[in-house]
């Protein structure tokens, strides 16, 4: 009886050791499963590109030059050629960078989503990519154009400062040049500051790196 009750746990054993997964394998089936799973959202974030996005009501306002070389401002387009410039409810402002759905916004009032970073002297709606990943550096000379927020139509006036504009409150600036490029002017505080120090604002060479795409040049200033 003993011989053959150990015979009897030795098949038992064997049995389910062949014919069930171990307890390892349950483990790294499992741990497979929610690398796959993690990588699966990782994937979608990166794809959507939002992972720290604000979502806010706005006008969306295209500063593009006209047919005649006039800098206009219009909340009605199907395509900005210039920069793009959000006016929110809240009462802020900002251009548009690339890689934040530009190309799909219309003028107008929507909702908008992205991140916005800078300060009162330029704040930028842009994804997070937008904000690190800049071009080589370049010069451009052009004219620099002061865009002062209504908030209580949503709509922006372009002009050229005799004077800094800070005195405005917030406000944002491009750079306009001779063939009709918009550039969104961005960089640090100080770096804006510097800028709107000097009495020039026409024919102004400006160094920096360019990022963007049609509707959302941005030039950015050290």
């Amino acid at each position: 009886m003993k011989k053959g009750a150990i015979l009897f746990l030795f098949v038992a054993l064997a049995f389910v050791m062949f014919s069930a997964p171990s307890f390892a394998d349950s483990v790294d089936k499992a741990t497979d499963a929610m690398q796959e799973g993690q990588g699966a959202m990782d994937k979608g974030k990166e794809m959507m590109d939002m992972k720290d996005a604000e979502v806010m009501e706005a006008t969306v306002t295209c500063i593009q030059v006209d047919q005649g070389g006039t800098l206009t401002s219009l909340t009605e387009f199907e395509e900005c050629t210039g920069t793009m410039v959000i006016v929110t409810a809240d009462k802020s402002a900002a251009v548009v960078a690339p890689k934040s759905k530009s190309k799909a916004m219309k003028g107008g009032k929507q909702t908008v989503a992205g991140e916005l970073a800078g300060h009162t002297r330029g704040y930028i709606l842009a994804s997070a990519s937008a904000l690190d990943d800049k071009g080589a550096s370049q010069t451009v000379e052009g004219t620099i154009v002061c865009l002062l927020p209504n908030y209580e139509d949503g709509t922006v006036q372009p002009i050229v400062a005799t004077s800094p504009c800070g005195e405005h409150g917030q406000h944002l600036h491009v750079v306009r040049t001779k063939s009709g490029q918009v550039y969104a002017l961005h960089g640090t505080e100080d770096a804006i500051k510097q800028l709107e120090a000097t009495s020039d604002r026409k024919n102004v060479s400006l160094e920096g790196k360019i990022l963007g795409e049609q509707g959302a040049w941005v030039l950015y200033v050290n």
